[in-house]
């Protein structure tokens, strides 16, 4: 004999848990990848990381839902599993960055599962339980179980659709993670108060409610990134593509900071020299072409390398072009970037702009990072690559900063880069940075293992260039009007002698770039 059904439940009231259920479960793991990715960057790794754990706790609130919904099939009990979820999600800020920080040294693949795992596969178990309980809650005749479920599955897949949209296009755009995940467990916690009888079991709900509620909105969380005591916070704001932090330090100066990254920094007095001096090493394009007019900056960060080319030299014109617009509205108040007719601003992707720029540029410069201090896949192959060689005058430039080491693992990204390069261009050349500074002095020796900056240099005319041919280069530069930098004859004298091995590495194309999961 089959089970009697539970008694039904009013229809809107089990179709409004079950939406809003489905809507915080895909805002939640929005909030996942944004607090996952300033600890664990936003690769592949991280990304599978969130997917399968979500999937996995779905797929054990479902088998857990089933099994409560027959053993006692009660509307008041899923909205106690309902309100647990939004309980455990409201403390979600105190524990999560501490917690991942923890788990950072783990690995890049076990540390954002372990991350999604004991922070977020709690309350989307519960979440989980709800569809298979709501089904059993509101079939009134076994025989029109099929339909009931097929009901509630496609409204709790709305209301998922719903929660992805505007947690992604307007929530955390415009609030901070910590308050769109509370607000999310919020939804949740109301939902006993707005749905239930007005009764006594109400009371049940809110005695936790308050004692819980007040110190997880009052009480300040732990911060995201753990700073310095010399260390001040200026500003702090989630982007649509970052965690973005200005700090400064007494008597040094002001950084731009990208979750775990610094990205430009500058002195705190005119006229504003930069403090994250790889900027400098752009100059060494004036080595191959001296006579730089006219320059495109893909990734402006603060804007210091750009603002260098107009300030030095008032010949030079300069493209720059920035996907965020919060960070060019940053550079502006904080590192004292100005937009004028020799300094253009383009808040846009940067492939984009490339493939609709007028005219010809000297020098084309790619400085572009997004979360986790990863190269965006698209901006680094070859069809880009070729794209932006048409874009180069004759005697042109291309100019890539890579965060690389030059042996080891973790230099997979720079030889998968500079074999892309030479698919596109008969000259590549390499230029590291020294690490510390006594890899400055004449003789010290540069550790290939140690990740650092490195500039990846192409040539559109094909020329060959020798270390020795550099340096002269770069001293004729000097002795004509004084060097750029303070440091360009020893950015010049790094030059590599010969490319770097690159027979276990792919060419980087549209259809396969895996730079997320090159180690760098």
């Amino acid at each position: 004999m089959s089970p009697e059904p539970a008694a039904p439940v009013s229809g809107w009231r089990l179709k409004a848990l079950v939406f809003v259920s489905g809507a915080v479960l895909m805002g939640l793991e929005m909030v996942a990848s944004r607090i996952l990715a300033i600890h664990f960057g936003s690769s592949i790794y991280v990304w599978g990381a969130i997917i399968s754990v979500f999937l996995a706790a779905l797929s054990g609130g479902y088998m857990l839902g089933g099994r409560l919904a027959d053993a006692r099939p009660s509307f008041l009990l899923l909205t106690g599993i309902v309100f647990a979820a939004g309980l455990w999600m409201l403390v979600i800020p105190f524990f999560a960055h501490p917690l991942c920080r923890g788990l950072a040294g783990t690995g890049e693949r076990m540390g954002p599962l372990l991350g999604t795992t004991l922070v977020f596969a709690g309350p989307s178990v519960l979440m989980g339980i709800v569809s298979p309980f709501a089904v059993r809650l509101a079939a009134k005749a076994v025989e029109k179980m099929g339909n009931v479920a097929g009901q509630l599955y496609a409204l709790s897949t709305f209301g998922s659709i719903a929660g992805t949209i505007v947690t992604a296009f307007w929530l955390i755009p415009a609030l901070n993670v910590r308050t769109v995940t509370q607000a999310l467990g919020a939804a949740l916690i109301a939902l006993p108060f707005l749905l239930l009888p007005r009764s006594r079991g109400l009371f049940a709900f809110a005695l936790p409610l308050a004692v819980a509620g007040p110190a997880t909105f009052l009480l300040d969380p732990p911060p995201i990134v753990e700073m310095k005591p010399t260390q001040r916070l200026l500003y702090e704001k989630d982007s649509a593509y970052h965690y973005i932090l200005v700090t400064e330090y007494d008597q040094w100066g002001r950084f731009l900071q990208f979750n775990n990254y610094i990205e430009s920094g500058i002195a705190l007095e005119p006229p504003w020299t930069s403090r994250t001096t790889y900027t400098d090493s752009f100059h060494l394009a004036r080595i191959f072409r001296s006579d730089l007019k006219r320059i495109l900056v893909i990734g402006g960060g603060g804007g210091i390398g750009p603002r260098k080319f107009t300030t030095d030299d008032p010949a030079c014109e300069v493209d720059m072009v920035e996907i965020d617009p919060e960070v060019i509205a940053v550079s502006k108040k904080y590192f004292h970037l100005e937009e004028g007719p020799r300094l253009r601003i383009h808040c846009e992707d940067g492939r984009h702009f490339v493939r609709r720029a007028e005219g010809k540029y000297d020098l084309v410069i790619l400085d572009a990072y997004t979360i986790g201090g990863q190269i965006p896949f698209h901006l680094t192959t070859r069809e880009f690559v070729q794209e932006i060689r048409a874009k180069l005058a004759p005697g042109g430039v291309l100019l890539a900063n890579i965060n690389s080491s030059l042996e080891g693992k973790k230099s997979r990204v720079l030889r998968a880069e500079q074999k892309t390069f030479q698919q596109v261009f008969d000259a590549v050349y390499l230029f590291p940075r020294p690490l510390e500074l006594a890899e400055r002095e004449a003789g010290a020796r540069l550790d290939p293992s140690r990740t650092r900056n490195v500039m990846l240099v192409a040539l559109n005319d094909g020329a060959a260039w020798t270390p020795e041919r550099a340096i002269q280069a770069a001293g004729a530069i000097v002795a004509r009007g004084g060097a750029p930098t303070s440091t360009f004859l020893d950015d010049a004298r790094r030059m590599l002698a010969a490319p770097l091995p690159t027979d276990d590495v792919p060419v980087l194309t549209d259809d396969y770039a895996p730079v997320d999961t090159m180690v760098f």
